[in-house]
């Protein structure tokens, strides 16, 4: 028996995104966001709140990284999405993260987590808080790929949100092969 929830903005699991940019002294700030996902091949789209104050420095520049939340640092990264930048300007640095400057981006990456995207904004709505960016290059850690140079989900464990739980997961074991599991049907 299958029960209707109603319209809501639940989509199980979502990945945890921890968004950094730098202010206007140069310090970084992060923020967590689950809003969001890839909406083409070089295109991220994201929910922010015009309040935020990593949105604020975001705009200043007009770049940001989006990095993969990491298992290992689930409360940092918890930490960076329930502070907040307007009352504790250093928060990127409580929570541990340290940032070593992106080369495609005017924004930091944090060395703590090994997978970011160094993005540029398109466009932002602040009526829908959404915001559009170019992905202009992706930075991985070299200790999260494999022998073949491919992101090795047994190196690197992101976090997804269940927001009807409201907790954190991390990524579990293989499932299937993808582009290739559903050829058994397509040949019968």
């Amino acid at each position: 028996m299958r029960k209707n929830i109603g319209p809501k903005s639940y989509v199980v699991p979502q990945p945890v995104f921890i968004i950094a940019a730098y202010d206007e002294n140069g310090i970084p700030d992060a923020m967590n966001s689950v809003w969001g996902g890839i909406s083409n091949e070089k295109e991220i789209t994201i929910c922010i709140s015009s309040e935020r104050k990593t949105l604020k420095n975001i705009m200043l520049h007009g770049e940001f990284t989006v990095s993969m939340a990491d298992a290992s640092f689930v409360e940092s990264c918890d930490y960076v999405g329930i502070e907040t930048a307007h009352k504790v300007p250093d928060k990127f640095a409580r929570a541990g993260f340290h940032a070593i400057k992106a080369d495609f981006v005017n924004a930091p990456l944090i060395e703590e987590l090994p997978f970011a995207l160094e993005c540029k904004v398109k466009s932002y709505d602040e009526k829908e808080w959404r915001m559009i960016a170019e992905i202009v290059n992706i930075s991985v850690d070299e200790r999260i790929l494999d022998e073949k140079g491919a992101v090795s989900l047994d190196k690197f464990s992101p976090l997804v949100f269940d927001w009807m739980s409201k907790n954190y997961h991390k990524i579990g074991d293989k499932a299937g092969n993808a582009f290739r599991d559903g050829l058994s049907i397509k040949k019968k």
